[in-house]
């Protein structure tokens, strides 16, 4: 009888033991998989801060993308590519980071009466090359 319950203690810990290491492994899986999903999410923010910054700057005409803006409207199409960091800062021509967002502009020039409706097309990148956000906008310029 003492052998009896020694085998069924002993089955009874392998059960329990197995029941434990699949409920950790689950776990490690569900942790993973919202790290993952924490990490896809913060570069999605990033990158909507990033728009939202290049945007703002281009609306205002303001630093390197007057110098773009212009180019545009020559009546000549652009496409311009820079890089930016997590926190939505550019990085000097040159500098480089392996964690540093693309932004690509595209300028179109479209005519009017009485100057430019510059049409952009501004993309975020992750360092990964996948694209994380796109907006369309348009920029006036009067006069030409």
């Amino acid at each position: 009888m003492n052998k009896r319950r020694n085998l069924a203690f002993t089955i009874e810990t392998l059960a329990l033991t197995l029941f434990l290491l699949v409920v950790l492994a689950l776990l490690v899986q569900l942790f993973g998989a919202a790290q993952r999903l924490g990490l896809q999410a913060r570069r999605e923010t990033d990158a909507a801060l990033i728009l939202q910054n290049v945007t703002a700057e281009l609306h205002a005409g303001a630093g390197s993308w007057a110098e773009a803006l212009a180019a545009a409207a020559d009546g000549q199409g652009q496409t311009v590519t820079c890089l930016y960091a997590a926190d939505g800062t550019r990085l000097a021509d040159g500098e480089t980071d392996p964690a540093a967002y693309t932004v690509t502009v595209a300028l179109e020039p479209d005519p009017r009466p009485a100057g430019w409706m510059i049409q952009a097309h501004v993309a975020v990148s992750a360092p990964g090359g996948d694209e994380l956000a796109a907006l369309d906008t348009a920029h006036y310029l009067p006069g030409g």
